[in-house]
């Protein structure tokens, strides 16, 4: 048993991992911090002005996702080391998605059908036809190509 422990001793892999793990312990020490001012920040947009701000819960998402993976981590429940050993790939959850997309604007496209040239004899009462509504993509507007049209 003795001869266990003194072969233990001598992985390299578990004092890299110990030495990740202590770098971890102070990433997770200032993410609580970060965790604690957006609680405060959260709590007096709240008091202020009636509602949360949407920024900060984003925020306060990935670092709850962030904090996650730290843990999961010094528990020894995963081998993935998370930022800054790796990308800070940090998403909301399923339930946060939901919420999200319900809050996102909705745009609707309308298309109008204009008869091309040739044997169609063109008419003045066309009428526009609705697409079905689909989200608008962050920061920006979806355009259509209207160089085929003549």
């Amino acid at each position: 048993m003795a001869d266990d422990i003194v072969e233990n001793l001598k992985q390299p892999a578990q004092w890299f991992r110990i030495a990740f793990m202590l770098a971890l312990a102070v990433a997770l020490y200032l993410a609580g911090m970060v965790l604690t001012l957006l609680i405060i920040a959260q709590a007096l947009f709240g008091l202020l002005t009636g509602a949360d701000n949407r920024n900060l819960r984003e925020l306060g998402a990935a670092l709850t996702a962030y904090v996650r993976q730290v843990l999961d981590f010094l528990t020894y429940n995963s081998e993935f080391k998370p930022f800054p050993f790796a990308p800070f790939a940090a998403g909301p959850t399923p339930a946060e998605t939901a919420e999200t997309e319900a809050d996102m604007d909705q745009e609707q496209d309308v298309e109008v059908h204009v008869p091309e040239g040739g044997d169609v004899e063109q008419h003045d009462d066309a009428q526009p036809v609705a697409k079905p509504a689909r989200r608008r993509s962050s920061r920006t507007a979806t355009r259509h190509d209207d160089s085929d049209v003549a």
